[in-house]
């Protein structure tokens, strides 16, 4: 395939420190012209799930051929290897420690390469920043014409670090799953997805419990509930979510991420 000569950057470095400022040096000194876009620099520090459903959810709204970068990698310096890979005419580059996971599960991953070639990375590598001296001058080479086949060998995705993703348990009165994670407006995504939801016919819905609140059905949008008022919507990523209409639902219900959710189902 060819590559476009986009990046897209999602790290959980912040934005405090100059980390996505050097990686955005690094791609540019190996080609000048990369179109770089910052995905997001807040995935939670070393929530490698997140950065999966991160990429999962945002990789289709680029161009095909754009070169999907993700750094959430808390073993940096172990022997962990780097991964390039294919999908769905996009390139994702990462850490092998399970971000392409719910790419492999959505059978969008077709080639895998490790990455190795070091005539790529400077002469000085870092042991505890490969996001900057392999990862970025990779993506910049790939993005400038590199043939896949240059970075390393082909390897299969079965031989990589899967997530053991936690998966809700569903039976003929309950959808149980857990939350994922609070954004910044306090919204708080699921473990729920349309696709568990929708064995189910939507008037059999008996109501979603979230700690000692209970929402009554799910919404089309935030406003279906007075302002103040715990709703429950479908995400625009497919996600079960929990919000407060122009509040804080993290704050109002006291939850956390791993804290369980139910949707109760009637007979």
């Amino acid at each position: 395939m060819n590559f476009a000569n986009i990046i897209t950057l999602t790290t959980d470095f912040g934005l405090q420190d100059p980390y996505v400022g050097q990686m955005k040096g690094a791609i540019l000194k190996r080609n000048i012209t990369a179109r770089i876009v910052d995905l997001t620099h807040a995935v939670p520090t070393h929530d490698i799930l997140n950065g999966a459903v991160t990429i999962r959810t945002s990789y289709r709204y680029f161009p095909s051929g754009t070169i999907h970068l993700i750094v959430v990698d808390p073993g940096v310096g172990s022997q962990r290897d780097i991964l390039a890979a294919t999908g769905d005419d996009h390139l994702f580059i990462a850490p092998d420690n399970g971000l392409l996971t719910l790419l492999a599960m959505d059978n969008k991953i077709e080639a895998v390469h490790r990455v190795e070639n070091s005539s790529l990375f400077p002469a000085e590598v870092s042991g505890t920043f490969h996001g900057r001296d392999i990862m970025a001058p990779v993506a910049a080479a790939l993005a400038g014409g590199l043939p896949l086949d240059k970075v390393g060998p082909e390897t299969t995705f079965t031989s990589c670090v899967q997530l053991e993703l936690p998966v809700p348990d569903i039976d003929d009165r309950h959808v149980i799953g857990r939350m994922l994670h609070i954004d910044r407006f306090g919204n708080i995504k699921t473990t729920i997805t349309t696709n568990h939801l929708s064995r189910f016919q939507p008037s059999s819905f008996d109501g979603i419990q979230i700690g000692d609140h209970t929402i009554d059905a799910i919404s089309s949008t935030y406003a279906k509930q007075p302002e103040g008022k715990l709703v429950a919507v479908i995400d625009s990523s497919g996600y079960l979510e929990i919000a407060v209409n122009r509040g804080n639902a993290a704050d109002l219900t006291g939850c956390k991420p791993g804290d369980p959710i139910v949707v109760r189902i009637n007979e």
